[in-house]
């Protein structure tokens, strides 16, 4: 039984690490080709924030699916809707967590988008792992 239990909270511990290099990497994607898009179409930067960001969902979707929690299955239709599911609300939840800390605090911005970022990871890490890529 403890065995057992070890490996679980090392399978854990490492799709965590896992998963944040996958964070990392999201987010280098998504800030690449926001400015490479902002270079050339500057007056549509809402619209490449949306390109951008969707870059970045494909590469985490990609890269959690096969290394994180490392599923050899093709992607399902079920699949994908749970795993815009988990990053809409850990993008709600960010937004709610960066306007209340953003409103009700005298925190810098940087750290009141660290906590969000915090609170995004958290939902996303736990929907993906439990539900998404379950």
């Amino acid at each position: 039984m403890a065995n057992s239990l070890h490996a679980i909270k090392n399978k854990d511990a490492r799709s965590l690490l896992l998963f944040s290099l996958v964070g990392l990497s999201n987010t280098l994607v998504d800030y690449l080709v926001f400015f490479l898009l902002y270079h050339w179409f500057h007056n549509y930067y809402q619209g490449i924030q949306v390109i951008s960001y969707s870059c970045g969902m494909v590469n985490s979707y990609l890269l959690n699916k096969y290394w994180t929690f490392q599923k050899k299955t093709a992607p399902g239709s079920a699949e994908i809707f749970k795993f815009i599911t988990v990053n809409a609300l850990a993008l709600a939840a960010a937004s709610a967590a960066l306007y209340l800390a953003g409103h009700n605090s005298h925190l810098s911005m940087f750290l009141c988008k660290t906590i969000a970022t915090g609170i995004s990871m958290t939902v996303n890490y736990t929907g993906s792992r439990y539900w998404v890529f379950n």
